[in-house]
């Protein structure tokens, strides 16, 4: 006798859901960085993972992220404030770079950018993956050097969370000596900066005038960086800021 299998329109339903449900948490969990911050300790209203400071010694030297793999030189130091768009491919592959990044003497915190015309909702989730990345990063043992940044002062309620006091910071000054509302808004908040980090030396990436180096307060140890591209353009003969 033939027995024949009757179709159960229901458990076929509730397969296919599972399935759904299993590729929908792979992708969240893709997306948002799920399986980063696994095991960190999370600061403030909104849940940013903390990081530990940075006391090894500070390289003379730093690149972006994104010329990582065209160096021969692991001596220096990688800087993150590189083009969002490379940003998202460590992001989103970061055991592609990981092996990489632990060459060299130090790595930026990721820099997803805090732009003004940004939505705050925008800033709170690039802040929170900068955090998360580095954090991994921490945990695979690849020395970060934290690199707080912020916009307007909107913006200190959630930029400044899941930092320790003290130790190296890494500071982009790019784009912050443009025009007087760039450089008030960047006075602001690394004012804001020193007062919630007390950081003991700050390594400013990219160009400074005068007027700037005069406001830094005396005490504090500075490092200037210049800028890769900065460092090319002046070879060339341009004095364009950048």
């Amino acid at each position: 006798m033939i027995q024949l299998e009757l179709f159960n329109p229901f458990e076929y339903t509730t397969d296919c859901n599972k399935k759904q449900e299993k590729v929908s948490n792979i992708v969240k969990g893709s997306f948002f960085g799920l399986g980063l911050y696994s095991g960190a300790i999370l600061s403030g209203k909104y849940g940013i993972p903390r990081l530990k400071p940075y006391y090894d010694s500070i390289p003379n030297s730093f690149i972006t992220y994104s010329e990582c793999t065209t160096t021969k030189d692991y001596s220096c130091g990688l800087a993150s404030f590189d083009d969002d768009l490379f940003l998202e491919r460590v992001w989103n592959n970061y055991n592609r770079y990981s092996s990489t990044f632990s060459k060299f003497h130090c790595v930026g915190e990721p820099d997803f950018s805090l732009k003004l015309e940004y939505p705050l909702a925008v800033q709170i989730a690039n802040t929170y993956r900068n955090h998360a990345l580095a954090y991994r990063m921490q945990e695979s043992e690849i020395k970060i050097i934290p690199s707080p940044s912020w916009s307007s002062k909107e913006s200190y309620e959630f930029c400044f969370d899941g930092y320790g006091k003290g130790g190296a910071v890494l500071i982009s000054t790019i784009g912050t000596l443009r025009d007087e509302r760039s450089r008030m808004y960047f006075k602001l908040g690394f004012g804001e900066m020193l007062k919630r980090l007390s950081p003991e030396a700050v390594v400013l990436y990219g160009d400074i005038n005068d007027s700037l180096m005069k406001w830094f307060p005396k005490q504090l140890h500075i490092c200037q960086v210049k800028h890769n591209r900065f460092v090319r353009a002046r070879s060339h003969g341009s004095k364009r800021r950048i």
